[in-house]
Parts: structure tokens; sequence; C-alpha cells
């Protein structure tokens, strides 16, 4: 029997659909809780491991506005003593006139480079904290002009001898008659080819194993400097791993390029850049979360003798604590952080690569990779390795140097240099790779790394001894000078050490390097001058800490220092506002500026008011209709000075209208005298209007709102006493503007003429 189904209603359907929605409505729902989630442990997890520092730092630079010492407060901006400040001055114009004796023909020569060269102009201005930086530059020149070098000495145009610890800025680690040598060899090599570019010359395959075998990586591509080779590495691991975000750690230096430099110097939103904090766990774990998004993670080794620290320079040397060096244990710490780091990016498919510019062949034979043990999978080397040619060398596996995407022909990373493997570079290259890869290499390695920290501990006993405030750190090879004391001048110790003969780079006594020919001789005669100049340091009075009853401290510095600045930031940026007209600053220069003599008698103190008050009139008071209406409104002021004490409400009307009696007269009668009012004083009768009009309005418009809810007379009290109160605090605070910049008595001319203005405005 054929059985008939019934066809389902409806409303049965409907429910159906309903309950489907339902479930795909939270499904949907729980994907997105969990995708937010996701995100935002992610950022959470981010932002506990980002440093600040960077952004911070940038962000001040934005902000801090530039001041100069003259040459009174120059000497004295620690608070020393005026007898202190008085050794300090005699001893800097001695150490200048020294300079003039010892260097005339350099520095006669060095005047007009620095004219025409931009990088000699940045260097130059970049030695000393900024606010030294005007007399620093008229009286302290540095020559920066040699004609020859012999072994770790470097000759100049007069014939000075200075032996040189600035290592060329990380180039010089065997030894200049060394890199001579190589260049020649280099040249004698290639000579026949020439600067011909395209085809290789056959060194290149010698040169090719030798690198392999240092890094123990596959692939190397040739560049022309370390911010190149970089360039490249950051590219390369990007398009092979597909990915966009690159790790680097706080404070750490990877070249100019603004793809790994998102602190100061760097004008580009950087969005794919991710400075982390060195040695921390949360570090870590924002890698393994956000592994997926990161192409790489870069490392600069020298990091581990200053963790989070950019590197130290005297440019920022303002007091003891911005420089800080990692005492062994730290450094030790570093390797075994090394080792954690690598086996999380091993962990997590992340490429880890090794900025090698400055440390490669300086720390060991092998770089760091051998130093601390690690291998990473990209290398980047410089510096050195040119054999005393520019150069720069990326080494990585070879899934990670592939320039074209197999899958997609139109998908390539475009990385090419014109002069990427010049044959004299491969020349010198190739001389310098046979002598590094050498047993000699490697006992001269061991036996000035033995001397070098010998020197150290021996140097220390002996600033120890003679109770100088130093002391040397080093890293290997790397060395640089730590001050034990407060103090703001630390900076100065840089000329003190050029005049007694040791050749520095600009960023002073931060990075110090020694190289690997410098002999017994050279490492005393280093100790004595450091040992000498540290002496007239400190009898020249630059490290004196006070008296008892006024102590220089850390906290005293920081405060002078946080008060100057944000004084001068704050002044700098009001004049160029609004806030200069509605506060009346005055000039530097011009007929607002104080008299530059402050008067020294109350005969001198009314003058100048009386001096104020004739320059006000003569510009903006020559209408007889408007010295009338001021008559008036001068009168009510008079009056209002009785109010004041008991009526709040009664001062506020009246001083508002008599306000606009007075500013009604200007606009009115006297729009003539607009130029000569702001030639006189600064400011004219349009902008004092604009001013006087938001100080009028802002009761009214408070007590219009307040009108709705309470009755308009009883809101006038409190909103009288609320006006006056602000009142008084622009006064006031204009007042002491006056007295930090101008001092007391020039601040009381002010409040003086404030005051008396209505008894005596004509």
């Amino acid at each position: 029997r054929t059985v008939t189904r019934a066809k389902p209603q409806p409303r049965t359907r409907i429910v159906a659909m309903t309950i489907i929605q339902y479930f795909a409505a939270l499904l949907a729902m729980g994907a997105l809780l969990a995708y937010f989630a996701q995100r935002m442990y992610k950022i959470g997890l981010t932002l506990m491991a980002t440093s600040p520092t960077p952004y911070g730092a940038r962000f001040a630079s934005g902000i801090l506005r530039s001041f100069a010492y003259d040459e009174d407060a120059f000497f004295s901006a620690d608070g020393a003593s005026k007898e202190v400040a008085a050794k300090r001055r005699a001893g800097f114009h001695a150490l200048a006139e020294s300079f003039e004796k010892q260097f005339p023909k350099t520095l006669r020569a060095a005047e007009t480079f620095l004219d025409g060269i931009s990088d000699l102009r940045f260097t130059d201005t970049n030695r000393v904290p900024f606010p030294f930086q005007k007399l620093v530059r008229e009286k302290l020149n540095v020559a920066s002009l040699a004609v020859s070098s012999e072994g770790p000495n470097i000759l100049d145009l007069d014939g000075n001898k200075t032996l040189d610890v600035s290592g060329s800025y990380g180039v010089n680690v065997c030894g200049y008659d060394n890199y001579k040598r190589w260049i020649s060899e280099g040249w004698e090599k290639t000579k026949d080819l020439g600067p011909v570019l395209g085809p290789l010359h056959p060194v290149v395959g010698e040169n090719l194993a030798m690198i392999k075998a240092v890094s123990k990586l596959d692939e190397v591509s040739f560049h022309m400097s370390g911010t190149e080779a970089i360039m490249c590495a950051v590219r390369l691991a990007a398009f092979n791993k597909r990915r966009k975000l690159v790790v680097c750690f706080a404070g750490a230096y990877h070249g100019w390029w603004d793809g790994v430099q998102p602190g100061p110097g760097n004008e580009r939103a950087v969005t794919d850049v991710l400075p982390l904090k060195d040695m921390s766990p949360a570090s870590l774990a924002a890698i393994k979360a956000r592994a997926s998004e990161i192409a790489c993670v870069v490392v600069n080794p020298l990091q581990g003798f200053n963790p989070n620290s950019p590197p130290p320079n005297d440019l920022v040397l303002m007091t003891s604590a911005i420089r800080k060096a990692a005492s062994n244990e730290t450094m030790d710490h570093y390797a075994v952080w090394l080792k954690t780091l690598r086996a999380t990016c091993t962990e997590c498919d992340v490429p880890l690569m090794f900025d090698e510019v400055y440390t490669g062949f300086r720390m060991a034979p092998g770089g760091a990779q051998e130093y601390y043990g690690v291998n990473a999978d990209m290398v980047v080397y410089g510096k050195t390795l040119g054999g005393g040619m520019p150069v720069g060398v990326v080494c990585g596996k070879k899934e990670l140097m592939r320039r074209f995407d197999p899958e997609h022909p139109l998908r390539v990373s475009y990385v090419i240099g014109t002069f990427s493997a010049l044959p004299l570079t491969m020349g010198s290259m190739n001389a310098f790779l046979k002598w590094a890869t050498s047993p000699d290499a490697r006992e001269t390695y061991d036996r000035v790394g033995v001397t070098f920290d010998s020197w150290i501990k021996g140097t220390n006993v002996e600033l120890k001894k003679e109770k100088l405030p130093i002391t040397v750190h080093n890293l290997t090879t790397v060395w640089t000078i730590i001050f034990d004391q407060p103090g703001r001048y630390h900076w100065m110790l840089q000329y003190y050490l050029r005049a007694e003969g040791i050749a520095l780079s600009w960023v002073g006594t931060g990075r110090l390097l020694v190289s690997l020919d410098f002999t017994e001789a050279d490492f005393s005669n280093c100790r004595a001058a450091l040992l000498r100049a540290a002496k007239r340091m400190r009898d020249d009075g630059w490290w004196n800490l006070g008296t008892a009853e006024k102590p220089i401290t850390a906290a005293s510095i920081s405060q002078g220092m946080g008060k100057e600045m944000a004084y001068h930031t704050v002044m700098k940026t009001v004049r160029e506002g609004l806030l200069a007209e509605i506060l009346c600053l005055p000039e530097q220069d011009g007929p607002r500026a104080p008299v530059a003599t402050p008067p020294e008698t109350l005969r001198e103190f009314y003058e100048e008011v009386m001096r104020r008050k004739h320059d006000d009139h003569k510009a903006s008071h020559s209408n007889c209709v408007n010295q009338f209406m001021h008559l008036i409104s001068s009168t009510i002021f008079i009056f209002n000075y009785y109010t004041i004490w008991g009526d709040c409400t009664t001062t506020m009307v009246l001083g508002l209208f008599s306000l606009f009696l007075r500013q009604s007269g200007h606009a009115i009668f006297e729009p003539p005298c607009h130029d000569e009012e702001e030639l006189l004083l600064g400011f004219n009768t349009r902008s004092k209007c604009f001013v006087v009009a938001g100080y009028t309005l802002a009761p009214i418009i408070t007590l219009l709102q307040l009108s709705g809810s309470v009755n308009f007379v009883q809101a006038l009290e409190p909103v009288a006493r609320s006006w006056l109160l602000v009142t008084l605090f622009f006064v006031l605070g204009h007042t002491g503007l006056l007295w930090m910049q101008y001092g007391f008595r020039i601040a009381m001319v002010w409040l003086g003429e404030v005051i008396t203005h209505p008894l005596t405005h004509r």
C-alpha cells in the first residue's frame, strides 16, 4: 500500500532555519571573540616586551628645544661656586690655547673643509651635549685632517703623532700597516683587470670559500657598506619568508637605514620594526606569539656590552648615569640569552640574523658567532672584512638568499649594486681573509686579548690609586670609560685626552678600540696619557662635587637639567604661539626687552617702570577720547582695589566693564597706531582685543551655562571668585617666568607696572 508522507509545515521549516541561524550566529560570534582575544593577547605581550626608549626619545626629539649657555652659565651649569667656575674657565681657555699652539696648520686647513662637507659639520656639532656646543665649537676646535699613519699612530699636518683608539669606526682591527699591505697585495692581484665590473675576478672564488667557512652558511652576497648589506639581508628575509615585521633590540645600531631605525634620526613613520627589550622573557614570548608576522630577528652582538642602551656617545653624556657598562656576570648572562633566543627562533621558524658589521673578525677570528657559540641563519659583515676597502657582505642559508620566486616569475627581490664585487676590494679582502683564517692570526687574537685584559685591570688600579673618578671596561678589544661620580662635564675628558696625544672619533670616550698591532709600549703610552688627562681634568675643577652645605649630587644635576630643558622648551613654544600674546612675554632684543642692567636703587626701579608706561602711552594712547575712556576705566580699577577684599562679584562686573571700555577706546578711536604699537610693544590692538574678548567671555559663558540650573545672581559669586583666581594665576605665573629668565628685579618692575597701571596711566 502506498504511504503518502505529509509535507513539512512552513512553521517547522522556519523553526529549523531559526535554529541554524542561531548556531551560525553563535559560531560567528565565537570566532570573532576568539580572534579579538588572540589580538588582545598579542598586543598585551607586545606592549610588555617593547622597549619604550626609541619611541620616547623620538617623541622628545620633536619637543625638546635647543638652547646654549653663555660663558658664565657654561662653567657653573651644575651649581658650582664662583671659585670653581673661575678655575674651570682658566682650564678651558688654557686648553683652547694649547690646541692653537699644537695644531695651527691642521686647524686652519680643517676650517675650509667644515664649510663644504656636511658629514664633518654633523660630527663636529654632535661631540658634546647641546647646551655646551656653541662655546666648545668656538674655542675647542678639533682637527679632522691627517696625512699618514705609523702603526697605531696618526700624523697630522703639524707633525703631531697621536695614538689612535678610534679604530676608524671599527674598521681597524689588525693595524693600519697591515691594511696598507693588504691593499697593495690586492692591487697587485687585480690590477690587470682594473675596475671592470660584471665579470668576476677569479679571486672571488677563493673569498667565497673562506667566508663560507667562517660564517658556516651557504651563500654570500657582496655590497659596498655595512648599511647596504643590512638593507639587503632584511629585504631577502622578508621576501623569502613572506613576512613584513622586523624585530630588533633596544639601543642596537644597525646602520643609518630607516628600515631598522625606530628611534631619533628617522623621520619616517616606522610600522614594520619592533624594538624589543634585550634579555627579557617577555621578548621571547612576543616572538613566539607573533612568529607568523616576523621576517627576521636582528641582533647586534655588541649589545652584550651595554644591553638595552644605545651606543655610548659623549653627545648624550649629560650625567654619569647616562653611560653604563655590563659586568662580567651580565655579559655571561647575555651569552645564555643568545642561546635561548637561538632556540626560540628555531622553534618558531623565524630567521635569526647577526649584524656583525662591527663585531665580525673583532671579537674572534670567527666573529661573535664563535665568541658566543651561537650560529645565526644570516650574518652581515662589513668594515674590516674589506682589508682596508669599503665592503658589506651578507651570508645566509640558501632558502633565505633567493631573489626570485620559482612559482611566480614576476615576483623578485631586486637587490644589486654596481661596485659590489670591485676587483680591488676582492683582492684586498682575499689578503685579509688569508691572514684572518691562519693559525698566526688566532695566536695574535689570543695574545692581544690577554694583554688588553691585563691592561684594563692595571689601569683601573692606577686610576683608583690616584683617586680619579673613572674606570675602564672592555669586551674583547672594545672598551669604554665609565664615570663613577655625578657630573655634568664628563664629556670634557675627550678634549684633555686629545691634548695628551690620544686620537678619538666624534663619539668621544663612549666607544674606544685597540688594534691587534698594539705593543707593550703603545699600551703603556695609552695608560700614561689617560692618567695625565684625568688629572688635568680633576685639577681644573670639572669633577668638583660642591661643598657640604651645597653638594653637587646626581639628584641636583638631574633636577637642574630638567628645569632648564622644561623652561627653555616652554618659553620657546610659548613665544611662538598665541600664549605669547596672552602673557605678553618680553623679547630678548628690541624695545620690549628689559634694560641690560637691572635697576639697583628704588629711584632706578621707578624710572624703569615709568619708561615702560611712556612707551605704552606713545604707542597707543594719543587720542583724546581714548584717553578720557581710559580715565574712567582707571577710576573703576582703583575702586576695585577696595571692593576686591569684600565683594568679588562687584569687582568682576566692574572690572569686566572697565576692561571692555578701555579696549573699545583702542579699537574705535586709534586704529592707525597698530603698526607703531606692534613695533614698540610686540603686540597690537587687534591681538589685544582678541585676548580681552576671550578673557571677558569666559565668565559670561560660564554664567549662561549655570543659569539653567541655578539662579543667575547666585551663580555670580563663585564664578567671580574663580575668575579672580585665574587672573591672579596669570599675573603671578608671568611674574615667575620673568623672574626665572631675567631675575627678581625685572620681574618686580613688570609687576609694579601692572599694579600701578590705573594710577599712572594717562
